[in-house]
């Protein structure tokens, strides 16, 4: 008997080492597998964080340059083609720094007695002072822009040209760099002066310095005469980059830098860091057509030194956890038999999501075989669960990605995306599309072509998806009439048409479309089973009568009149979907066209924007929270400036 006990505890004691030792290698390996592949994966990650920071920086810039260069463009090509007087210019000018924020100052230098025989130097230049906008004659004595380069290289150039950055003393008192675009005669190509438009480089020294990578990582902008235009230690700024550099930099990586200057796609590349031990990873990322550059350090040792710090705290709970494993490993093989020991092997695979585990047979009609029996139906039973689980995520996510990317292509059909607010000299629009659901049915589409504004808004028979669908058809089949030149009844009528072909779903849209003469406030306006407008002047407001016939969609060949109308000046004109009249409270009240009547009747400010925001925050205030139940739209125009 002792001879047998003797001889089971020298088999469990084995046993229990053998484990331990086999798992003590494991880890070792799998520890050591791990700080190598987690080094080599943190190297690519860190070269991905560099291309990544560099292009949503560079993407970031070049939005803003992009619009600033359009706006310059468009008031050349304002300037150039029409018989322009000096206050129009000025007007211009100040129109296009109202709309683009981004823009610091702008002006147009015109070369003298070539646009106009009798304006000899002329540059009126408007900048951005707090919240203002300040003025400089730049044809005066003591500037001469006849002789900065942002005059002379578009002219010698014949092309448009981002200037380097400079102080401009005189004009706007910054550091700027300017693009600047020529004028052209229209009939014989001659060169007329320039349009420019300035970014200040204040904001691109902000954007360097909120660039925060790690703790050292940091981002820089440079010209394309190598001069710093941004960078997070301000001393730098305006220094030539290489005068920056120690000599085994220039000597080992100035002729790389070089050749980025020639891409036209990102370069990339590992250098000694100038500000801590070891290498940085560098990204160059060219900006537009300008020669300028966005470049990303990221110091390597940061990372590599988390690594270093993480496999230390890994290596510590790991021999812990041994410690207590050996413990636990003498214990159980002492106590229990080898098929208790494999069955709990293999649940800890199933706890690890291992479902396709092959449980092994209950060697006896006991406990042990009763677990081992349960295990396998639990095991079982979620791998169906988790079958069905996946596939029902999948499709769940599928549709709201399917549904979010819809919501974007409808907003994308109406101007604005949902919301739109224009101010022009003869009027002022201003629309919003509120859907009730991720996407809707309501619809409102403007367009000013020459001197008529256009416009329609209208409210589908239904929500969600098929009002989505039977919504775009419609601004679709509206915006082919526009190209048309189809009076609004005209217009109605070939829509109508059009929609009631293949609606086996028996959808329909009701709409208010229109036209207004702004030289003369002349208003024709057609209806399809919509809301009459209202009527908004400084005196009294009143609905708009506009009659017509049924809404789209439900018969063929109905012929929709045209009503006439006159618009006095500074008169609003407000149309509204059901989604206002008819929104409810948490009483379940509905708001009517009667309350907004009245609002509209006590409104003193006529404007678009005013007039539509109040109105719809008197909705808002009446419904009090409440689950929006309709789409909302809404659109107001008013006829003078």
């Amino acid at each position: 008997m002792p001879l047998k006990s003797k001889r089971f505890r020298s088999l469990a004691t084995r046993l229990s080492f053998g484990i331990i030792i086999l798992g003590t290698a494991v880890f070792i390996t799998v520890l050591g597998a791990n700080y190598f592949l987690s080094r080599n994966l943190l190297e690519e990650y860190i070269g991905h964080l560099a291309r990544s920071t560099a292009s949503s920086t560079v993407n970031e810039i070049e939005t803003v340059f992009s619009s600033v260069a359009t706006s310059a463009d468009s008031l050349a090509t304002i300037v150039a083609k029409a018989d322009i007087s000096e206050d129009q210019i000025k007007d211009s000018i100040r129109a296009f720094m109202k709309i683009n924020r981004d823009i610091y100052g702008m002006t147009v230098a015109l070369e003298p007695h070539v646009l106009h025989q009798g304006i000899g130097e002329f540059s009126p230049y408007y900048f951005r002072e707090e919240d203002k906008l300040g003025y400089s004659d730049l044809a005066a004595k003591d500037y001469r822009y006849l002789l900065w380069d942002w005059y002379k290289l578009p002219k010698t150039n014949n092309s448009a040209i981002w200037t380097e950055p400079y102080y401009d003393e005189g004009g706007g008192n910054a550091l700027m760099t300017t693009y600047a675009t020529p004028l052209k005669i229209a009939t014989d190509g001659r060169f007329a002066g320039v349009a420019t438009a300035d970014i200040s480089l204040d904001w691109l020294q902000q954007l360097s310095e909120n660039i925060q990578i790690l703790d050292t990582g940091f981002g820089l902008i440079i010209s394309r005469e190598d001069v710093i235009v941004a960078h997070p230690d301000a001393s730098r700024v305006m220094k030539k980059l290489k005068s920056t550099m120690d000599s085994d930099f220039i000597d080992n990586y100035w002729d790389i830098y070089l050749q980025s200057k020639q891409a036209h796609e990102a370069t990339y590349l590992n250098a000694p860091c100038r500000h801590k031990t070891g290498d940085c990873w560098v990204a160059i990322e060219p900006l537009l057509d300008t020669g300028w550059k966005v470049v990303i350090v990221i110091p390597e040792s940061e990372l590599v030194a988390d690594i270093i710090l993480l496999t230390g705290e890994i290596t510590l709970l790991a021999i812990i956890g041994l410690l207590i494993l050996a413990l636990v490993i003498v214990s159980i093989t002492r106590r229990m038999i080898n098929p208790l020991g494999r069955l709990a092997r293999i649940t800890g695979d199933i706890g690890n999501g291992n479902l396709d585990i092959k449980l092994p047979a209950p060697e006896r009609n006991d406990e042990i075989g009763a677990l081992t029996n349960d295990f396998r139906n639990m095991r079982d039973s979620l791998q169906t669960y988790l079958e069905k689980l996946k596939e029902t995520t999948a499709k769940q996510q599928k549709l709201e990605s399917e549904i979010q990317i819809a919501k974007g292509i409808q907003m994308s059909m109406v101007p604005g995306g949902g919301t739109a607010s224009i101010k022009e000299h003869s009027y002022q629009l201003y629309s919003v599309l509120r859907p009730a659901r991720s996407v809707g049915g309501d619809l409102y589409y403007f367009q000013q072509l020459g001197n008529k504004l256009h416009f329609i808004i209208g409210d589908v028979s239904d929500k969600g998806v098929p009002a989505a669908l039977f919504m775009a058809k419609t601004v679709t089949l509206y915006t082919g009439a526009l190209n048309d030149d189809f009076s609004p009844g005209d217009t109605f009528t070939h829509m109508n048409q059009a929609l009631c072909q293949n609606n086996d779903a028996c959808m329909f849209v009701t709409a208010l479309c229109g036209t207004l003469e702004l030289d003369t406030g002349q208003l024709v306006m057609a209806n399809a089973g919509h809301m009459h407008p209202i009527q908004k002047t400084q005196s009294s407001s009143s609905e708009l009568i506009v009659d017509g016939g049924m809404a789209l969609g439900l018969m063929e060949d109905v012929e929709y009149a045209n009503v006439l109308h006159t618009l006095d000046r500074h008169t609003s004109l407000l149309m509204y979907t059901d989604g206002i009249s008819e929104a409810f409270n948490a009483e379940r009240e509905l708001y009517e066209e009667e309350r907004l009547l009245a609002f509209v009747a006590r409104e003193k400010d006529i404007n678009a924007d005013a007039l539509g925001t109040s109105s719809l925050a008197d909705v808002e205030k009446f419904v009090d929270g409440a689950e929006q139940s309709d789409d909302i739209t809404l659109m107001v125009i008013h006829y003078g400036n």
